[in-house]
């Protein structure tokens, strides 16, 4: 299974289990793959994911404060507001960040 499968099933697991998929975890998810990919390689692959991940669920991007506690509690993002992976991790989720929820 390639880290793209992988993260495809984890998200999807994610979005029945949550109702919700932070886009932080995207990246933070392959990681912890420990296979030694690249920042560049891991952009890549987050953003074919996204792109499979929001061709195959009704969802749409909310920016939310974080702790995220309350689903209710998020701003629709504008329309064409690029991905945050959140790439250069230090371990901390800034405040505001993106969350795919359903429609």
């Amino acid at each position: 299974m390639t880290p793209l499968d992988e993260l495809i099933e984890e998200l999807d697991a994610d979005l029945d289990t949550w109702g919700q998929v932070s886009l932080y975890e995207f990246s933070w998810f392959l990681r912890g793959l420990d296979r030694g990919l690249s920042e560049e390689e891991i952009a890549d692959i987050c953003q074919r994911t996204y792109d499979e991940f929001t061709i195959r669920n009704t969802v749409h991007l909310e920016w939310f404060d974080w702790p995220l506690t309350d689903l209710s509690a998020g701003r629709r993002a504008d329309p064409g507001t690029p991905p945050d992976f959140d790439i250069n991790t230090t371990g901390t989720v800034d405040s505001p960040f993106l969350v795919l929820v359903p429609d």
